[in-house]
Formats: C-alpha cells, structure tokens, sequence
C-alpha cells in the first residue's frame, strides 16, 4: 500500500499540470486570441463589423489588463484612424489589412 504522501503527490503532480495549461491557456480572460489563421481571422473579423461605421469593432479595453489597456482604448476611440494606417508586425500573413485588426481580438495584447 501507498503511503499517503506519495498518494498526495501522486494526484498533486497531474492537477498541477492541468493547472499550468489552463493558465497559461487562459491568461487573456476570455479575449479572442490571434489565430495566425487568416480563413479563422477572415470569419472572426466579418463578425465584428458595427453596422453603423462599416468597420470591425474592438475588444473592450475594460477587459484588457495593464499597459496593452491603452492601445484598446485609443484604436475604440479611432478606429477610423488606426483602420487606415498599416501595422508592421507582419501579421498580414493571418489577414490583418490594417493596424485596426490588430485590436479586434487579443493579437494587440503583448
């Protein structure tokens, strides 16, 4: 018989493992993540679109933590700006086709 400190780690080790992923999987408190997928942005970004200026919306800045908070705030207050300046982060490559899809979902966080 198992003592009951090798049985605590036993089921200690795996718990904290799955803890970790879902952690790290969810560090972004549920903000669309970048997909590096251009298909997967192409659907995400068609369904953000506000009917009444034609443009994607962005995430809520109140759901974005720390300094990246201030990049959501200006591109929800001018999208029409950021919509027609270019991003150089290359994330064309997944879709982008302006600076404003990078604030549609989680790529402008880090």
């Amino acid at each position: 018989m198992l003592k009951k400190k090798t049985l605590y780690l036993i089921l200690l080790i795996p718990i904290l493992a799955i803890s970790l992923l879902l952690i790290n999987e969810g560090y972004s408190q549920g903000i669309p993540q970048d997909t590096g997928n251009a298909k997967a942005f192409k659907v995400l970004k068609a369904k953000m679109i506000d009917p009444k200026t034609g443009l994607p919306r962005t995430l809520d800045p109140n759901i974005i933590q720390g300094e990246d908070r201030a990049g959501y705030l200006v591109a929800k207050e001018i999208p029409e700006i950021l919509a027609q300046l270019p991003c150089f982060c290359g994330c064309e490559a997944v879709g982008h086709e302006g600076l404003l899809d990078c604030f549609i979902d989680g790529h402008g966080v880090g």
